[in-house]
């Protein structure tokens, strides 16, 4: 059972890219077996099946990335099999590099490594900015779907599901600070704290957070609110829709003149 490092280049900037190539350059030095993701988040949207083979059944694996939460629901989304035993974590929004050598020294002790540097890139074009939902607090409520505009939710019988990861709008946040358990993670949120995925959560403070957030986004009438923003969504989907139907009649008519 072999021990593998994997590093996600972080497409959020949310370390600096000096540092990134500190620790890329470190491990490549140091002849260390590790696999670098351009950036985990896209990764696990568009390289589902890569990230699941990535992660096999057997091994140990150090993570280099952000919030060990955010990291665990976005391999969860790809199919691995998470484990505390199997998986250890250095999270670079707080550590800083030299802690960061330390540790991964100390996990590969008396291992003789073996391996080659290995890169797993994604789309550039996505900023790839996306919910990712922590069912162990979820309710199943539903109010992130009904709040979004932009069809990034699915409401099941027993879940809420994000189905349209790539149609969320880039940096907005707003569904994880009124979601009422906190239970909705942006990974690339760069405040910190639950909505980013950190590990410890002030129950109190998060509940203050959300009733405050609630009010100054959608007011006094949660309800009444809700039913307008799903309103609106119908009507941005009708009118994607209808653009779309024009879009498709303008190709064919032009394919007409050209016979």
């Amino acid at each position: 059972m072999g021990k593998k490092v994997i590093f996600c280049n972080c497409g959020a900037k949310l370390i600096s890219p000096e540092r990134l190539d500190e620790i890329a350059q470190y491990l490549k030095q140091m002849g260390i077996p590790f696999v670098q993701i351009s950036d985990l988040c896209g990764c696990s949207v568009t390289r589902k099946k890569e990230i699941f083979e990535i992660f096999g059944p057997d091994g140990e694996f150090m993570i280099i990335a952000c919030y060990p939460r955010a990291v665990r629901l976005l391999l969860e989304n790809c199919g691995v099999n998470y484990s505390t035993e199997r998986f250890k974590h250095l999270n670079f929004r707080e550590l800083e590099n030299p802690a960061i050598f330390e540790t991964i020294n100390a996990f590969l002790d008396g291992y003789s490594p073996k391996g080659e540097f290995t890169e797993l890139q994604c789309d550039t074009e996505w900023p790839s900015w996306f919910p990712v939902i922590d069912y162990s607090r979820c309710t199943a409520c539903g109010q992130c779907a009904d709040f979004c505009l932009f069809g990034v939710y699915q409401k099941t019988d027993k879940r809420v599901i994000v189905t349209n990861p790539q149609g969320c709008k880039n940096n907005c946040p707003a569904c994880g600070r009124i979601c009422p358990q906190t239970a909705i993670v942006f990974p690339k949120y760069d405040q910190g704290g639950a909505i980013s995925g950190a590990d410890t959560i002030d129950e109190i403070a998060e509940q203050q957070r959300q009733k405050h957030d609630v009010d100054t986004i959608l007011g006094s009438n949660i309800y009444k609110a809700l039913e307008l923003r799903k309103a609106k969504r119908q009507s941005i989907i009708r009118s994607e829709a209808m653009r779309k139907a024009m879009e498709e009649r303008d190709i064919a008519k032009n394919e007409r003149m050209k016979e």
